[in-house]
């Protein structure tokens, strides 16, 4: 079976300059090869920095989806890494939750003329929103049909095992709703662990590579603000798109994905 990488960006600057250096650094980057990517938008960054991601509305290389309206992190996590144990956020009403997620998506409607499909959480959890079939209720009602939310491993960190692939949440009653989850946060995460200048590329190639020989899927998840720190013209973005290539995996948006699996579903 072949491998298939899915890149997702996180664009969630408040900064609308560093938004609009990373949709051009990116933009190019993807053009220039042909391939696809999925951009999940914060709310508040796409009303500060629309006149940059209106750009890309209508061009096949770029799927645009949400990324909640203020980055409110939904469920309490806890995180045992390098630094220690770590608390973010906390179990938030399911109101506020609500409104989060309506917000983002009439933002997009208002900003850009659609009501997206996707969204990625903030933050991502230990088995995404598996325990969470209120939060998935929420989503649903507001036409979300695809998410990123398992980005966590049992230790709260990173990364997570290829093991983990794309599901239903067919047991929490929402057989419609694909988990695509996140394999690391290899742009940031990784690179507060071991420096922004170091090779974060060579680290996710390596895994890439085990994909490819699993015949896995894998998420490359990246960030607006730090996807282009330390290197601006996204080399090392580029570089694992080229590696992929050689490798024989396939490159798909979430959007993507979700169509072909819910295709594969109706067989």
């Amino acid at each position: 079976m072949q491998a298939t990488l899915c890149i997702g960006y996180d664009v969630e600057s408040d900064n609308a300059r560093t938004t609009g250096l990373f949709i051009a650094a990116m933009t190019r980057v993807h053009e220039a090869r042909g391939v696809p990517c999925t951009l999940f938008l914060k709310g508040k960054t796409l009303e500060k920095s629309a006149k940059h991601i209106k750009r890309l509305v209508g061009n096949p290389l770029f799927d645009l989806q949400q990324h909640t309206y203020s980055h409110l992190v939904f469920k309490r996590i806890e995180c045992y890494c390098y630094r220690g144990k770590e608390i973010y956020g906390k179990d938030e009403p399911i109101d506020a939750i609500q409104k989060e997620v309506e917000k983002a998506s009439q933002v997009c409607q208002k900003k850009l003329g659609f009501r997206p499909i996707g969204m990625t959480t903030p933050f991502a959890f230990y088995k995404g929103l598996t325990d969470r079939p209120d939060i998935l209720k929420v989503l649903h009602d507001a036409g979300i049909r695809f998410t990123r939310s398992w980005g966590r491993n049992e230790e709260g960190y990173n990364p997570v095992s290829l093991d983990v692939q794309p599901f239903f949440y067919d047991e929490q009653g929402f057989p419609d709703m694909l988990e695509c989850p996140a394999n690391g946060w290899q742009d940031c995460i990784w690179r507060q662990e071991h420096g922004y200048k170091n090779r974060w590329d060579e680290k996710f190639n390596a895994d890439l590579d085990e994909a490819a020989a699993r015949g896995r899927y894998i998420c490359l998840c990246q960030h607006d603000w730090s996807s282009i720190q330390e290197d601006p013209q996204m080399a090392m973005t580029a570089a694992i798109i080229d590696h992929a290539r050689a490798a024989g995996a396939r490159i798909l948006s979430y959007k993507a994905l979700y169509e072909e699996k819910m295709k594969e579903r109706a067989k």
